[in-house]
């Protein structure tokens, strides 16, 4: 590798950011955990880290194996995992794991659902305690197919049902303001769209903004209506309002990949950006404070392992 292609692959914290943690492998997926720590996976090593943002230090909850892809709380504390199996990259974990929606309760990770999804990618909990998930069916171009989908696991079951298909490697997704609103980006696409809830389907309400820089990924919804996206290879991260509008862009270097954002803190002040470059963990101050997920806005009561 040249000087000069080293020195392109840099990662540049935008003003008032600080590194948290690093050297953590291949970070997506955080979290805000109910120990107040932001949770984030290594996806090349099978890893669970517990990040604690005053201290910045990382501490490994769990190894998933295979290729752990994102983080969700449930609305008992439990953390569901997004399992991709290795699809996405080789795993170095020694423990093997197909694509499948893990759980982890007091470090133990269980295999709640595998054997009719693909590869699974990011995750979202509503407020009944089912998980939504993204599933690309591949992390290479499907070549203009859509074989992606976003599925619905009902813990209380343990089936899956698809919500929505024929996309082009789904990927970040989050709840809106009214919670029969979700967003979903399609990084194949450069787009997040909006899609209305009806039951257990989605129809599209006509709501579509495109991504600088082209390759959407982690997103999450302010207080204030703006969708903050995870601009992937585009190395940035990039704050759309409710019209649709680039209305704040970040970046974070060249060649760094910017996988995944979300809110933490007490009062949801902190973002938190996740970066593959150096196996980084990013916080700043937030524009506005995060919209609180939807187990947390819900009437159901939070309680267990917490």
């Amino acid at each position: 590798m040249t000087n000069q292609a080293q020195t392109e692959r840099k990662l540049v914290l935008p003003a008032d950011a600080r590194l948290v943690s690093s050297g953590l492998g291949f970070t997506e997926g955080p979290a805000l955990l109910p120990s107040g720590e932001v949770g984030v996976v290594s996806l090349n090593r099978g890893i669970v880290y517990a990040v604690d943002l005053t201290a910045a230090t990382a501490t490994q909850i769990a190894e998933t194996g295979g290729g752990p892809n994102c983080l969700a709380v449930g609305i008992r504390g439990e953390i569901w995992v997004t399992q991709n199996g290795g699809t996405a990259m080789p795993s170095k974990s020694e423990i093997s794991a197909a694509p499948s929606i893990q759980q982890i309760i007091d470090g133990e990770v269980t295999t709640v659902h595998e054997g009719d999804v693909s590869s699974p990618s990011d995750c979202i909990v509503d407020d009944a305690g089912r998980v939504w998930f993204t599933d690309p069916c591949g992390h290479s171009d499907d070549g203009s197919e859509g074989r992606g989908a976003l599925r619905i696991l009902d813990p209380s079951t343990n089936t899956v049902t698809t919500a929505l298909d024929g996309l082009r490697f789904p990927n970040g997704l989050c709840f809106g303001t009214d919670h029969t609103q979700i967003y979903v980006a399609e990084t194949l696409r450069g787009v997040v769209r909006r899609y209305h809830v009806a039951g257990a389907r989605c129809e599209w309400d006509g709501w579509e903004a495109a991504v600088p820089g082209g390759t959407p990924d982690g997103i999450a919804l302010d207080s204030q209506g703006w969708l903050w996206v995870a601009g992937g290879s585009g190395d940035n991260v990039v704050a759309l309002d409710a019209d649709g509008r680039v209305v704040r862009e970040l970046s974070f270097g060249t060649g760094v990949l910017v996988t995944s954002v979300c809110f933490a803190g007490s009062d949801l002040s902190t973002l938190i950006v996740t970066v593959a470059k150096g196996g980084s963990v990013v916080a700043m101050p937030a524009v506005h404070p995060g919209l609180p997920l939807l187990p947390v806005r819900s009437d159901v009561a939070v309680g267990g392992n917490q």
